[in-house]
């Protein structure tokens, strides 16, 4: 026997560590407890989530036209019954009793002399303002509270209502301005309150005009699902090992063997030969 030419214990034939299996495709580790499950798919956008984030720029500019299309169509209904314009007609310039008045609103003319049973002519402005008033109060209530995001022509209605109310407001002022094209020495004009109604309306109405456009460029984004945590590399179990062994283990298949392990010394015997083939034997006479 001979001695050790490195003082110390023999250590032996160092093994390799054994190195984890890759995993079949379509399969996931199971969940630990407290963790979510890796199965759990995001839930869809659409009914029972809000169409667009807190603080999203496109539903702020929702609520704000919103918020500006209420007021705008109750005061441009409310003027619609209000007098617009008042003009009176002097007899003489030194007269100071008008002899012949006339009021208009979005319904009505009405005119008549001093002493005189009055006449009156429908005026179809009015039934413009209530329809678009109407139109413009239902788009709102969609605006505030989201649902006009979830609708294909939703952007379209919001621009479309107010696009409308701003005109139809700017067009019954347009035509109160023209009843001072007849003032003369004898003849005035004066705006009543309808006409105040109007242009706070048409004001009201731009603003929601210049607020739904630029909401139409930035569309509302859904919130994005909830974040997985990454899952902890799971040690290699004894189920998942390759068959004969330990991955890397001495004998198992792809390690590297070794001089003195059982698998250097069973692949450095060489194979047995075949034996030679036997010749039939001939046939036997009786």
């Amino acid at each position: 026997m001979t001695e050790p030419t490195q003082p110390g214990p023999y250590t032996g034939q160092p093994v390799p560590q054994p190195q984890p299996m890759a995993s079949a495709p379509g399969w996931a580790p199971p969940p630990q407890q407290g963790a979510p499950s890796p199965y759990a798919t995001t839930p869809p956008a659409g009914y029972g989530r809000p169409a667009s984030p807190p603080g999203d720029p496109a539903a702020t500019a929702d609520r704000v036209s919103g918020g500006l299309l209420i007021p705008a169509a109750l005061f441009a209904v409310g003027a619609s019954f209000a007098t617009l314009t008042k003009s009176v007609q002097y007899l003489d310039d030194a007269s100071e009793e008008p002899s012949f008045t006339t009021i208009a609103t979005a319904w009505s003319y009405t005119n008549g002399a001093t002493g005189e049973p009055t006449q009156s002519v429908t005026r179809f402005a009015g039934v413009m303002l209530l329809v678009v008033g109407l139109l413009a109060i239902a788009t709102a209530l969609l605006l505030l509270t989201g649902r006009a995001r979830r609708l294909p022509v939703g952007p379209a209605l919001g621009v479309g209502s107010a696009v409308l109310l701003l005109g139809t407001t700017l067009s019954v002022l347009t035509e109160a301005l023209d009843d001072t094209q007849w003032d003369t020495e004898g003849r005035t004009t004066s705006f009543g309150l309808g006409f105040a109604l109007l242009i706070v309306a048409c004001l009201l109405a731009l603003g929601a005009t210049v607020t739904t456009v630029l909401g139409t460029r930035r569309p509302a984004t859904a919130f994005p699902g909830p974040a997985q945590p990454s899952q902890p590399p799971q040690p290699p179990q004894l189920w998942q090992a390759a068959p004969g062994g330990v991955p890397g283990a001495p004998g198992a298949p792809g390690a590297p063997d070794t001089p003195g392990a059982p698998g250097a010394q069973a692949a450095a015997q060489p194979a047995p030969p075949f034996p030679p083939a036997q010749p039939p034997a001939p046939p036997t006479q009786g």
